[in-house]
């Protein structure tokens, strides 16, 4: 990339500070002004799109800070996209692991056990409806032509039987 000088006088007060930053930071002068305009041209060019654009701020420690201030300048970042691009890769994997246990859920939901599952080729044809088996509420009926099998007494039958059993006794005596 080709380069050019920027030349100009400043305060003394603010260079004090920008003498102090640059050593705090472990970089160049010219490499934090670069990274100083760059932050205000990006910023200009931002106001007029402010409308769709929500602020995200947090307080860190001065430690903190001083890292991230570092890390910035050695790699030539600013840190609107430093921190912008955190954000969307820690969302992306975050959006990734719901799709990823929504699509589990929808399988173990939708799909039956492989125990429930028929193999097409040994299930069984929809019955005819002579060869169905009645349900187990339902009363079998004996079809009219056979013989009823000899049922147990009712209560009544059992009563008269144990009636007429003394006399028939009386009478053989």
């Amino acid at each position: 990339m080709e380069m050019k000088n920027i030349c100009g006088k400043i305060p003394v007060e603010l260079h004090e500070k920008l003498k102090l930053e640059v050593e705090e930071l472990g970089i160049s002068i010219p490499k934090y002004l670069e990274m100083v305009i760059e932050e205000h041209m990006t910023r200009k060019g931002e106001k007029t799109d402010m409308a769709n654009s929500r602020t995200v701020a947090v307080q860190v420690t001065e430690d903190l800070f001083s890292r991230l201030k570092a890390v910035l300048a050695k790699n030539g970042m600013k840190q609107k996209d430093f921190l912008i691009g955190l954000i969307e890769a820690a969302l992306e994997e975050e959006e990734a692991k719901w799709k990823a246990e929504s699509e589990e859920a929808e399988e173990t939901e939708g799909e039956p056990a492989e125990s429930e599952m028929e193999d097409p080729e040994t299930a069984e044809s929809e019955p005819d409806e002579e060869s169905v088996e009645p349900e187990a509420d339902e009363e079998p009926t004996e079809p009219e032509n056979e013989e009823p099998a000899e049922a147990e007494p009712t209560e009544l039958e059992t009563e008269e039987a144990e009636e007429s059993e003394p006399e028939e006794a009386e009478s053989e005596e």
